[in-house]
């Protein structure tokens, strides 16, 4: 009775490995396409496309794409299979960032025009508050700026701190990032942030030459003033930017 028992347990052992077995295919698929992701093997994610994968949208536990990782990687080849492949020009990550946001970090134009034609909100935004045009415009990325201009982007999104695109260009020392946005149509040269501070006031305080004439340039207003009641040229004098007084003392 007990050697019965036995030899059913073992049948039923044998009956539901089988089962797993015969469904192990698919899942593992699946988990190879998530590892690439995880480790941004491009090449290993290519392969199973090649070979027919189709569930090209899977996240990571994050929420990023193999399009997205593309897009940043600026792999050009991938990003065309994936889209070819099905895969949607608009998911989001768990911080809110789209393919397009990622591509305008990549600095591939290209990738940003197919996304673009593929139906890519150009102005989404992520958590942050910032846009693709905020990215393109940390990265210097101007041709990218324009590409995104003339696809319909808003040029003065602020972010959660009231920093727009100019500002965070500024900040990080982009001058050709900044002429362009400078020069875009419904641009705000005196946006300002949280604190009352504009593109010019940082240009100024960061000793940034090239920047603030580029600003003045383009109609920036030396007269602004922040909540405590200081001017570009304030900020000149307390940073000890001497060569930047003449510029801002018009």
């Amino acid at each position: 009775m007990v050697l019965g028992r036995a030899l059913l347990y073992a049948v039923v052992v044998v009956a539901l490995l089988s089962v797993l077995a015969a469904g192990a295919g698919p899942i593992s698929v699946d988990g190879a396409w998530l590892d690439a992701l995880e480790s941004r093997d491009r090449g290993a994610l290519a392969a199973l496309l090649e070979d027919g994968y189709q569930r090209v949208d899977a996240p990571t536990a994050k929420g990023k794409t193999a399009l997205m990782l593309a897009a940043q990687a600026a792999d050009r080849a991938l990003s065309l299979a994936l889209l070819a492949a099905g895969a949607t020009a608009n998911t989001r990550n768990h911080n809110g960032g789209t393919p397009l946001m990622h591509a305008a970090v990549g600095g591939d134009a290209a990738i940003v025009q197919v996304l673009l034609a593929a139906g890519s909100e150009v102005n989404a935004v992520a958590g942050t508050g910032w846009t693709a045009l905020t990215l393109a415009a940390v990265k210097d990325h101007a041709g990218i700026l324009t590409i995104l201009l003339t696809a319909g982007a808003q040029p003065n999104p602020p972010d959660i701190y009231g920093w727009t695109p100019l500002m965070r260009a500024v900040e990080q020392k982009r001058l050709a990032a900044v002429r362009t946005l400078a020069a875009a149509t419904g641009i705000d040269l005196d946006a300002h942030n949280d604190d009352g501070v504009t593109a010019l006031h940082r240009a100024a305080a960061l000793g940034f030459v090239e920047i603030v004439r580029a600003l003045v340039k383009a109609g920036a207003d030396r007269s602004v003033l922040d909540q405590r009641g200081r001017t570009p040229l304030d900020y000149a004098r307390e940073a000890g930017h001497r060569e930047l007084l003449p510029v801002l003392s018009g």
